[in-house]
């Protein structure tokens, strides 16, 4: 059996016994929640994975225990429609107590009191976050929602993989460095795969100039020159592979936003190495482990004229209480549970990737569920200097606007003076309609 299909059939196997065991989850909650009669009842949405799913039914279960005065009622989703979904419940007032909150969600409805300011519940402590951290949930100097934890762009290797080419990771510093390296590799093989082209002219960029993208109003800071040299780099990376060509991974990967874990060039180490958010990298470790290969986080290589890492970060996700709340105190003892609570995280566990509260980091820490691979990629996200990046930077028609260009260039429809030209132009415009939608201005 081939390293791919081995792995592929193993991620089946264990999503049936995930999904067996949430069910008998359920039925457990029942039976632990019937005794809190006369108890106030508040509800939590999230959305996720069986394995979230099941870790936050069992957290409630847990909490219900411990307060026979609360009652919590669990709304789990999957990953769809979930801007549709938000925006009909927001607009019919029927939120949940506490809800899970994509970033983009807090500037567009966090104005004018549009969620609870959490800095006056006086059951929920904040004080175990970081000051700057939490101004990712502040709207009008109101904190209207809590982020759960810290999203950065790691850069990470398959040492077995680069080792078996005579490549010493350690040796690697600069992209010149990884160039070089890259001629090693045999035909079809590069050295780093990214989902978008954007993610490593972003953090090149932000190295590159010292800011982001945009400021804190939406307005670009880049100019067009800025792009083409941007662009002009990827270009000379990927033509030098460095970075997979675009073809080759729509060839191979496609065009959804999927994992790289099954992929059949992740597992044979012809993609040897990736750029991604440090909270959502553990499964390409995981199937590397599966198959005798090591995946380790590098030092991520600083522009040419740059003085600092200047790496891309965001919240993972956030939570907010709705505006109209009437149970503060039960919402806040919940709330400040799940995110402080020593009990609580020990069963949520690494569900949601990793927290940013300082109590949670040291349960899971002595717990020993934040170790290895996922310790080390949060230990240099944790150090390194980042900069936030604006809540609409995700938007899928900027995204658009950068795949368009880039793949027209690598098919030789464009050249590269134009692409800049087209993606400074159109990025501006578009990030002037989304500053107005997200009231930034």
């Amino acid at each position: 059996m081939k390293k791919w299909q081995k792995v592929a059939l193993s991620a089946v196997t264990v999503l049936s016994v995930v999904t067996l065991a949430a069910g008998c989850s359920a039925g457990k909650k029942n039976k632990a929640t019937s005794d809190n009669k006369g108890a106030v009842q508040i509800s939590f949405s999230w959305w996720g994975n069986d394995d979230r799913h099941k870790a936050t039914q069992d957290m409630i279960n847990g909490f219900e225990k411990e307060h026979k005065d609360i009652k919590v009622k669990g709304e789990p989703s999957g990953f769809g429609d979930l801007d549709q979904v938000f925006t009909t419940r927001y607009a019919g007032n029927t939120l949940a107590d506490v809800t899970t909150l994509l970033y983009n969600w807090v500037p567009q409805f966090g104005q004018n009191g549009g969620f609870y300011d959490l800095s006056t519940i006086k059951s929920l402590d904040l004080s175990t976050y970081d000051k700057d951290f939490l101004k990712f949930g502040q709207v009008d100097g109101k904190q209207v929602a809590v982020p759960y934890g810290q999203n950065t762009l790691v850069m990470y290797v398959n040492k077995t993989a680069y080792e078996r080419n005579d490549i010493d990771v350690a040796s690697l510093k600069t992209w010149d460095d990884y160039a070089a390296a890259a001629k090693k590799l045999p035909e079809g093989s590069f050295m780093i795969a990214s989902p978008t082209w954007r993610f490593p002219v972003t953090n090149w960029l932000q190295q590159k100039t010292g800011k982001a993208e945009f400021d804190e109003k939406g307005d670009l800071n880049w100019s067009e020159q800025d792009y083409l040299d941007g662009m002009t780099w990827y270009k000379e990376m990927a033509d030098a592979h460095v970075f997979v060509s675009r073809k080759d991974y729509l060839e191979n990967v496609g065009t959804e936003p999927v994992s790289l874990a099954i992929n059949k060039k992740w597992l044979d180490g012809e993609y040897g190495g990736g750029i991604g958010w440090n909270a959502g990298i553990t499964s390409d470790y995981e199937s590397l482990k599966e198959v005798g290969d090591e995946l380790v986080i590098v030092d991520y290589p600083i522009a040419k004229g740059g003085k600092k890492v200047n790496l891309l970060s965001k919240p993972s996700l956030l939570f907010g209480v709705k505006k109209n709340e009437k149970n503060l105190e039960q919402v806040g003892t919940f709330l400040n549970d799940f995110l402080n609570g020593e009990e609580a995280n020990k069963t949520l566990g690494l569900s949601r990737g990793i927290p940013a509260s300082s109590k949670a980091v040291d349960v899971l820490t002595k717990d020993g569920k934040l170790t290895g691979f996922m310790k080390d990629g949060f230990d240099y996200a944790q150090d390194a200097v980042k900069i936030n990046e604006t809540p609409f930077y995700e938007d899928g028609t900027l995204t658009t606007i950068y795949t368009t260009e880039i793949e027209a260039v690598e098919l030789g429809k464009t050249d590269l003076k134009t692409a800049a030209k087209n993606v400074y132009t159109k990025t501006k415009d578009q990030a002037a309609k989304l500053a107005k939608d997200y009231k930034l201005k």
